[in-house]
């Protein structure tokens, strides 16, 4: 995508930067008639050296294991307030780095009336159902916990959490007060019209996506939220531009945080977790994130 080329050609740029100076002085001192003091490129080269080493402290190890808790209020046309935990891209790895343990802690402390995943709840490579329960079978709700499928293995989830009820182009329908709250699970393929129907007469309808792909889909179908991930908010951002990466057909449109589209409010997660390998354990402007949105009347 052509947004993708902008994006890497705007972090090759920024990323030679710091060594400019270190040519630019290197090249003077060695074409000097006399030989110059070399202290202004050695400077320059601690100068470089410091700044990558800032970067690569920051985008390895500080905000991988740096994860922040977001809240958003929205008005909804609801009676009774309803919060919503909102996980997405958790990548549950077998030996739980820091970020899993600090979500073990907040889920002790959070009390949402509903909680929802939006895919890619493990590691691709992780298929230990019992390392995967030690995460999953925290989560509790009044109301329920409910998921849709990015990269994931449902059968081994339904082992891992039978609290989790993963909706695959399916909908239900739940009590909130005198009113009600539908919650369909969706897939980018697959056809979508039996579980939009199936909560079409609920007070207020929510659609879970892996992906931003359906947003505007959802909103024509009268969906009053949508909750999604898969970008990883580009896991590496740069200031003024964002995400370089979403790896959608929306591109940079819903690439992370709040969005509106028409009546319907959406979502896009940052996730908590990292992509897979090959791809480095990176963030950069970009922490990992678990939502809290809080709908009043």
């Amino acid at each position: 995508m052509g947004y993708e080329s902008v994006g890497l050609g705007i972090f090759t740029l920024l990323s030679v930067a710091p060594a400019v100076p270190i040519v630019l002085l290197g090249t003077r001192w060695l074409r000097a008639p006399k030989r110059q003091s070399i202290k202004p490129l050695l400077l320059s080269i601690a100068a470089a050296l410091f700044v990558y080493a800032v970067v690569w402290l920051d985008a390895f190890i500080i905000e991988p294991n740096w994860p922040v808790l977001t809240t958003i209020t929205l008005d909804a046309p609801i009676k009774k307030p309803l919060t919503i935990l909102h996980l997405s891209d958790l990548h549950l790895e077998q030996d739980h780095p820091r970020r899993e343990q600090w979500l073990v802690r907040r889920l002790a402390d959070l009390k949402p009336d509903l909680i929802v995943l939006t895919g890619d709840i493990h590691q691709m490579e992780n298929f230990n159902a019992d390392s995967l329960r030690q995460v999953l079978s925290r989560l509790r709700a009044p109301l329920g916990v409910f998921g849709c499928v990015g990269f994931d293995h449902v059968s081994v989830l339904r082992d891992a959490a039978p609290n989790l009820r993963m909706l695959v182009n399916e909908a239900v329908v739940l009590p909130w007060g005198d009113q009600t709250v539908g919650i369909a699970g969706l897939t980018d393929a697959g056809k979508h019209d039996a579980a939009y129907a199936a909560m079409a007469s609920a007070d207020f309808r929510i659609i879970l996506n892996h992906t931003p792909d359906l947003i505007e889909e959802a909103a024509k179908e009268s969906a009053h939220l949508y909750l999604c991930g898969h970008t990883h908010g580009g896991q590496v951002r740069i200031p003024f531009w964002g995400a370089i990466i979403t790896n959608t057909d929306t591109g940079k449109r819903y690439e992370a945080g709040p969005y509106s589209v028409g009546e319907m409010h959406a979502y896009t997660s940052r996730g908590l977790g990292l992509e897979p390998s090959p791809a480095p354990p990176v963030r950069f402007f970009c922490r990992p994130e678990i939502i809290e949105i809080r709908l009043v009347p």
